[in-house]
């Protein structure tokens, strides 16, 4: 049976390499505001192994984290589990923290070119021209509001 739960910002990172940045040592997966008081980490785990992982945290486009505009990183899932919803739980999971804080406001993330579709199915608008991100490949942003 899969469990959604939260997790340290440092149960992320071992995830995050694999699947999302295997050619950089693991120190360079933890994020800037990995660790922020306001900071989510969701796990999902499957007979109490981690596999799939998604982080939000307040962060605007502009690096600002004064306003309530959050930004999902670092959403991941191992390769042999992926295809079987895992994903979609984690992001569910990940806007229905940033609802229950009863604000209105953003949610954005640089999803993979290929992620579009996915993050499309959760109410995600594209926003802007695709980019690369060096090292990592091409990447469009995605957003849509908070409905509170």
């Amino acid at each position: 049976m899969l469990q959604i739960r939260s997790i340290s910002a440092e149960e992320t990172y071992p995830l995050r390499q694999r699947v999302l940045r295997p050619h950089q040592a693991l120190e360079a997966c933890a994020y800037p505001h990995d660790t922020d008081e306001t900071s989510f980490h969701a796990g999902c785990f499957f007979e109490d192994q981690l596999i799939g992982i998604g982080s939000i945290f307040r962060e605007a486009q502009d690096g600002t984290t004064n306003r309530n505009i959050w930004r999902i990183r670092g959403m991941a899932v191992a390769p042999e589990q992926q295809g079987k919803g895992i994903g979609g739980r984690i992001l569910t999971a990940l806007i229905a923290y940033v609802t229950a804080q009863g604000q209105p406001g953003e949610i954005w993330c640089n999803g993979r070119i290929t992620a579009k579709g996915f993050y499309e199915r959760y109410g995600f608008q594209q926003l802007g021209e695709v980019f690369e991100l060096p090292g990592i490949g091409p990447h469009v942003v995605m957003h849509r509001p908070i409905e509170v």
